[in-house]
């Protein structure tokens, strides 16, 4: 019984037998369960890092948004003038 059990020319057999969609289904779970590992992972790291205040790796695209802010707020007067005129 355990020679049948290792055997991997039926094991191949068998996996060839069956429909796709029910490979599909066979996998999913441990699809979604790969997914959500991940992402408690992450959370976690990113959690772990807003407690240890390391700086973040997207700080650059922040610091862009924050002059692009700066920008439009000295903007704003000359826009208005122009306007005016």
């Amino acid at each position: 019984m355990l020679t049948e059990f290792l055997d991997l020319e039926r094991w191949a057999h068998w996996f060839a037998s069956l429909d796709r969609e029910f490979i599909f289904l066979l996998g999913l779970p441990f699809v979604v369960a790969i997914i959500g590992l991940w992402s408690a992972w992450s959370e976690e790291e990113e959690s772990r890092e807003a407690q240890l205040g390391e700086p973040r790796p997207v700080a650059e695209p922040r610091a862009a948004e924050r002059r692009r802010r700066v920008r439009r707020r000295s903007d704003v007067g000359t826009v208005a003038e122009h306007a005016s005129s």
